[in-house]
């Protein structure tokens, strides 16, 4: 199964309530969330640099250059900068979870996580600071905690497609494949557009042996992503099972059409000959996987090809 993850990284830039600037400097300030809205962040990091120098006893400013910092993925300079805001005033949420986006992706998920607490002790209603701790959880394979933050944020949010699917990948990690179905069908009734929720709900269905109905959703994935070769491979292999030979040899042609170096395709295209009774296309099959390093070709030529 694959994973699709994508984390709400809130990074609009603000002025945060609360912070007070003068005149000049407010409108410096400004101007550099301007450059930054603009994707001109060199220029806003400049900018925001000038206000500091000005006054480096205001928390915005460092807030600011930390969201243009992560925006230019130097999450380094963005978490010593957002910890320089909190330093100043340590009541506002948004820094605490903006360092928690950059402490994750260094590395750092037990800081990570523990920021995001952090913004939702000051904020309870913070529904994208549960669905990222969620997605941190899921990454270290916590997957009951991973669930539990996604429910809290649909109890914020009902309807929200994203924690309807990130609790379906929870569910699915923990081998709940009815749950996950559940779930993805929520998404997809929130969010009809969205392929990766028919992959996933795929995969779902396809490890619940509901291999017909997966192939559906397979074929819709198929339609949005003609040239992505997973859905072709999952839907396959779905075929396989339901010992559709003739349909799992054209998808698995397909994908290699696409990704010729493709090894797995080889290798139960292979397969799928053998079934069909073209030994000679099988062995022909595995020797190209063998070639791009595939050992299950290597075993498969040592057991049935002279």
């Amino acid at each position: 199964m694959l994973k699709f993850l994508s984390g709400f990284l809130c990074c609009l830039l603000l002025a945060i309530n609360g912070f007070s600037q003068e005149t000049s400097e407010h409108e410096l300030l400004m101007e550099g969330i301007t450059r930054a809205k603009l994707g001109a962040f060199e220029e806003a990091i400049t900018i925001f640099t000038s206000v500091i120098a000005i006054n480096p006893d205001e928390p915005e400013p460092y807030y600011n250059r930390g969201i243009a910092y992560s925006a230019i993925k130097n999450d380094k300079l963005a978490i010593a900068d957002f910890s320089r805001a909190i330093g100043l005033k340590a009541s506002q949420p948004e820094p605490y979870f903006n360092r928690a986006i950059s402490k994750d992706i260094l590395g750092d998920h037990k800081g990570s996580i523990l920021d995001y607490g952090l913004a939702i002790s000051m904020k309870p209603d913070y529904v994208e600071a549960f669905i990222n701790r969620g997605l941190v959880f899921y990454d270290l394979k916590s997957f009951r905690e991973a669930a539990m933050d996604f429910t809290r944020a649909l109890l914020l949010k009902p309807g929200n497609a994203q924690a309807f699917y990130n609790r379906g990948l929870a569910y699915f990690g923990m081998d709940d494949y009815l749950f996950a179905i559940s779930d993805f069908n929520h998404a997809i009734e929130n969010d009809s557009l969205t392929p990766d929720y028919y992959a996933s709900r795929g995969a779902a269905k396809a490890a619940a042996g509901f291999y017909q109905d997966a192939i559906l959703d397979f074929e819709v994935v198929i339609k949005y992503r003609p040239f992505d070769i997973d859905p072709c491979l999952n839907e396959a292999l779905a075929e396989l099972y339901l010992k559709d030979y003739p349909a799992a040899l054209k998808l698995y042609s397909r994908v290699i059409e696409i990704d010729p170096s493709n090894a797995e395709a080889y290798v139960n295209r292979g397969v799928t000959k053998q079934y069909l009774n073209d030994n000679e296309g099988a062995c022909s099959d595995w020797k190209e996987a063998s070639g791009i390093g595939s050992e299950k070709a290597d075993a498969y030529l040592k057991k049935y090809c002279p």
